[in-house]
Formats: C-alpha cells, structure tokens, sequence
C-alpha cells in the first residue's frame, strides 16, 4: 500500500461515523511485521488511530501468522459464516483484487456482507509494475471499472491517488534500494523469476505511480 494510499483511506475512514464503519473487516491483511515494520504507514495511519479509540479492526488473511485475528478463505461457506457472526459494519480490500482470478465472485461476496449504511473501502494499483503476490493478474481499473463490479452500492468517493516515483514508494531509503536493485539485476542465475520481477520493477524506478481507491456504501 502507498503512503499516500493509507493517508487517503485513512482520513475518509476517521472522518465518518464510527458506528457505520467499525467493526471494520480487513481483507487479505498480511500480518503484523507487514503492516507495522515493512509499510510502517499502513498501521500508523489506518489503525492506530482506531485501536487507540477501542474500535473493534479484524484482520483478515488465508495465512495464519502473527497479528491475523481470523484465517480463512472467501471462497468457504463456512468461513463466510463466520464472518457473518462478527457483526462487521465494514470492509477493507486493499491490493488484493489484482491478486484474484476469480475477482468477480469475491466482489459479490464482499458487496453481500456489507450491512444497510455500511461501507466497503477498496484500493487497486492504477499504474504499478508487475507483483507476484503469488500472481498478479495486472487488473489496473479506473474509478468507474472498479464501480462496476459493486452495482448493489453506491460511491461515496473515488479518487485515482498519485504515490510518487515507485523509487520513494518503499520504507528503504531511495539511495540504497537502488543498490539492492543493482545488485540484484547483475545475478539472473538466482532464482530467475524473481529476476525477472525485478527487472520488471528496474524499468519503473524513475516512473509515478498510483492507485485507484473508491468508497462504497450500501444506502438500502
């Protein structure tokens, strides 16, 4: 997620009622050491602000790991019932979509739990490099494709937000992961298609980057 990504979530989500969006539902989180120590931001300015204020946020991942408060898959009926029973008023999709081939049906399913005055947050890169996460489908909507795939909610806000040279994107400074990039490209031998990825990657260090990010409520 980019700073400026969790920034523009982060400042709609606080800005609304409490009660109509936590407790929030986080999907595909990652876990702790992700959210807190690798993308620092994310934590700092989605979370934080809602934990300090006792707000109930549910981590949501297929992983089990460190900080993942429910493991499942969206695609279980059974875990979708357990989901229902957690009353979430609200859901975070954030850099996940990209990562689906089944991207349509998990929408659907997303849109279903969200209750009457509830919303749905989702986030999508617009314009990023191919990321393996363990595939990257290069799904890079606007704000309008990303409206078509949730017609039962209505848009509160949708914005394509700018992050920067995807040199400055990460919370390694500027200079030495452009070293580690160098380093990396003079050894295709290791593990080629990761090299390949960050070869991908060399080729949009100097480039902007963005992400399209919408706000859905359901009104009825």
């Amino acid at each position: 997620m980019l700073r400026e990504e969790a920034n523009w979530l982060g400042s709609i989500i606080y800005s609304l009622d409490a009660g109509e969006v936590f407790p929030i539902l986080n999907i595909g989180s990652s876990n702790q050491d992700f959210r807190e120590k690798v993308q620092p931001w994310i934590d700092e300015l989605l979370f934080k602000p809602g934990r300090e204020q006792g707000y109930s946020i549910i981590h949501c991942d297929m992983k089990d790991d460190a900080g993942v408060d429910l493991v499942g898959d969206f695609n279980n009926p059974l875990f979708l019932q357990e989901i229902s029973q957690k009353n979430i008023q609200s859901i975070l999709c954030s850099n996940l979509l990209e990562h689906l081939t089944n991207r349509e049906e998990i929408c659907q399913t997303m849109s279903s739990l969200i209750p009457i005055n509830g919303y749905l947050f989702v986030t999508v890169p617009y314009r990023f490099p191919y990321h393996r996460d363990p595939i990257d489908t290069m799904f890079r909507p606007s704000v309008e494709e990303l409206r078509q795939l949730f017609p039962d909610l209505e848009i509160v806000q949708g914005e394509i937000v700018s992050g920067g040279m995807l040199l400055q994107s990460t919370s390694v400074s500027p200079i030495l992961y452009l070293l580690v990039m160098c380093i990396r490209l003079i050894l295709p031998v290791y593990q080629p298609l990761r090299w390949l990825d960050s070869l991908r990657y060399s080729l949009w260090l100097f480039q902007e980057i963005s992400a399209t990010c919408v706000v859905f409520k359901r009104i009825s």
